[in-house]
């Protein structure tokens, strides 16, 4: 764990949702292993492991490489995401993560989602959590580069009028945590296996509450 000698307070917080905030990620493996079974892909443990935190593109390029798919990416994502929108009303948060969105709002800190899924998921799971703290969220759609490129968390930083410095970034994924330290954020993995392996985080975390948020927030 590498921390940087010196940084800005954190004037914001930027949270992945699917998760992190959500605990959807059994909701999104087990519908997307059914429907990629309906078109005769059987995907292993490790093939779900290497999707966490990966965009819809990278997945199906990587198993239509395998064995092509009789459909395209939009009709093979499209049958994904309504199975999950029909669903989300099932998906329960994460435990802890609203009420730390409360208290980072008690602080007056900015917040808002930044997602590598869909904007029918995103929109989703933010109907679902029905938060008023969240100032935006962005979507995979949203950007020409999704995570682990820094193009999502910069956009937030840049909506937000701060300085990717001033935010941090909690994310569950290595692809997530990759996409905000490439954006100079403070980045905390807050896994939910404890065997995810992260590359350089500032915090890797079993809970962000207990972070001194006084010190970061100076």
């Amino acid at each position: 764990m590498i921390r940087n000698p010196v940084r800005s307070p954190i004037r914001a917080i930027l949270w992945d949702i699917d998760g992190t905030l959500m605990d959807s990620e059994p909701w999104h493996q087990q519908i997307t292993v059914e429907v990629c079974r309906g078109y005769g892909h059987e995907l292993s443990d490790e093939d779900c492991r290497s999707m966490h935190g990966v965009a819809f593109r990278e997945i199906y390029a990587a198993l239509h490489a395998r064995r092509p798919f009789p459909i395209d990416l939009h009709a093979w994502a499209d049958e994904i995401n309504a199975q999950y929108v029909a669903s989300v009303h099932q998906v329960r948060p994460r435990e802890g993560a609203f009420a730390l969105v409360e208290a980072f709002a008690a602080r007056g800190l900015a917040q808002a989602c930044v997602s590598n899924g869909g904007r029918m998921i995103v929109d989703a799971n933010m109907r679902a959590m029905s938060i008023p703290h969240f100032r935006f969220s962005i979507a995979r759609e949203d950007v020409a580069n999704g995570k682990p490129h820094p193009e999502p968390y910069l956009l937030a930083a840049k909506m937000l009028g701060l300085p990717p410095e001033a935010c941090a970034v909690i994310e569950d994924s290595p692809t997530g945590a990759r996409s905000a330290k490439a954006a100079g954020m403070l980045t905390i993995a807050w896994p939910q296996h404890p065997a995810v392996v992260f590359d350089t985080v500032d915090h890797l975390v079993e809970d962000p509450a207990a972070l001194d948020w006084d010190a970061l927030c100076g």
